[in-house]
């Protein structure tokens, strides 16, 4: 697609390491405690391996643009490829959304704590501040993808070295401290069993959650030197990656803090920030959110990449107005849908910006994302399973095993995948109207699929009717 000088492996490794590897996930498992460990093992053994064989094969049979799309496009036929593209590109527009602020919430905090930046981060502390300050990200990121992958790219490389950087710097905090002042964590007195209750099946969905997005890496494919060879490639590095630095790197947090400390910690700065304080080097903290920062806004900017590439495609067969499908003659960036996205994102940011009315519209926006996002697997396992049935001839992967074992892994991902929908349907514990949760979920998914079926619908019928 892309008239730019093609990536490498090394770059695309970057790239979807920044599209799929995050260490707030290290956090998340720290604040679980240890029963975490076992789960991020057992995720990538019984998701992470089918979604990865999944997509080289798929990638393989079906080269057109639109990755996940596509693949269920040819297996399922057009109004189940509209709506697995659908779902999987709209609940991204929330994503960005609350990425964004998060993003400008730790770059206020990291500025606010260097000297002379002070003004800058109470600016972008209050709300008209952060969201001018997140359409101001936005619109970098947005132009730096309109000039093409060759320019898009180098964002998500940079933040994806500083993200494997963080986690052996917290890998080495832990030997560490651990060897001066024993681990914070009794590793072998511990429990690992993990609660068979509403917290395991929210913690087993958020985990297998954490592992999906790594077919994503495949709607790039025709910006890669080597095609599916590199993708081949790509995917066991960054495979590696996650289930090695998320298990390891949950491991090390728990070394270096408590998992009664980690649970009442708000997130990864405050968890890093105890790392600094163990180590004496508090004065670092605003420095390391600042990177921080940076690996989030790469990993924002490898999505917002990829889901441009979903728009276009649609476009390109007519499933959206003819002009999402118009490239960049120069550099070949799908600029119409990368301009469409950026508005898009500029309007669900706006709406928990101004007003209290409009903010409750933005928590149910951002609520159609939370089911929406694990509905797309589910077809793009059953197409795993549909492509069996064609020929294997010419093939530049195939799965181990050949159809057999294709079809035992797509009804492993497609079980595991319902599995992970369900865990994140059950409503917390904690939650005082737990019903009202369950139902903002069931309402807001509904919603988006409703939309998705009349744009459709809509389109279906012109063309009909340009026969």
């Amino acid at each position: 697609m892309s008239v730019n000088r093609k990536t490498g492996l090394w770059g695309i490794a970057l790239y979807g390491a920044a599209m799929n590897f995050s260490i707030r996930w290290l956090a998340t498992g720290a604040a679980t405690g240890l029963v975490a460990l076992p789960i991020w093992i057992a995720a990538a053994v019984l998701f992470l391996i089918p979604l990865v064989c999944a997509t080289l094969e798929l990638s393989a049979r079906y080269p057109e643009e639109g990755a996940v799309y596509a693949w269920v496009r040819e297996t399922q036929g057009p109004f189940a490829g509209f709506m697995t593209g659908w779902l999987y590109w709209a609940c991204n527009i929330p994503y960005f959304a609350s990425l964004l602020f998060f993003i400008v919430n730790l770059l206020g905090q990291a500025l606010r704590g260097i000297p002379g930046c002070e003004p800058v981060g109470v600016v972008i502390g209050q709300p008209l501040g952060a969201f001018t300050a997140a359409t101001v990200i936005l619109t970098g990121v947005a132009a730096m993808h309109a000039r093409g992958f060759g320019v898009g790219k180098w964002l998500p490389i940079a933040s994806a070295a500083v993200s494997v950087t963080l986690l052996f710097f917290i890998l080495w905090a832990a030997f560490y401290l651990t060897d001066i002042y024993g681990p914070a964590t009794n590793f072998a007195a511990a429990d690992y069993t993990p609660p068979f209750d509403a917290n395991g099946a929210i913690l087993w969905a958020t985990i297998v959650f954490a592992f999906g997005g790594i077919e994503g890496v495949a709607l790039m494919r025709n910006d890669l030197k080597g095609g599916v060879k590199t993708i081949v490639s790509a995917l066991i590095l960054i495979g590696l990656l996650q289930t090695l630095g998320y298990a390891g790197g949950t491991a090390a947090m728990l070394a270096i803090v408590p998992q009664d400390v980690a649970s009442r910690l708000g997130g990864l700065p405050d968890a890093l920030g105890v790392a600094l304080n163990r180590l004496h080097v508090h004065a670092w903290q605003p420095y390391v959110l600042a990177a921080t920062a940076l690996t989030f806004l790469g990993g924002m900017s490898a999505w917002f990449g990829a889901a441009a590439r979903l728009p276009f495609a649609i476009g390109v067969d007519r499933m959206l107005p003819k002009a999402i499908g118009h490239t960049d003659p120069k550099t070949g960036a799908p600029t119409v849908a990368i301009l469409i996205q950026a508005v898009l994102v500029v309007i669900v940011m706006g709406l928990s910006t101004f007003g209290s009315t409009l903010a409750g519209a933005y928590d149910f926006v951002v609520s159609m994302g939370v089911l929406t996002f694990i509905i797309p697997y589910l077809w793009m396992f059953i197409a795993y399973w549909k492509a069996q049935g064609q020929s294997d001839r010419k093939l530049d992967w195939r799965t181990p095993g050949g159809k057999t074992g294709a079809k035992a892994l797509a009804v492993l991902g497609f079980v595991v995948a319902f599995s992970a929908i369900m865990g994140s349907m059950a409503p917390s514990p904690a939650e005082a109207d737990p019903l009202g949760v369950f139902l903002k979920l069931l309402i807001a998914s509904a919603v988006l699929i409703a939309i998705g079926a009349a744009i459709y619908a809509v389109n279906a019928f012109r063309n009909k009717g340009q026969a």
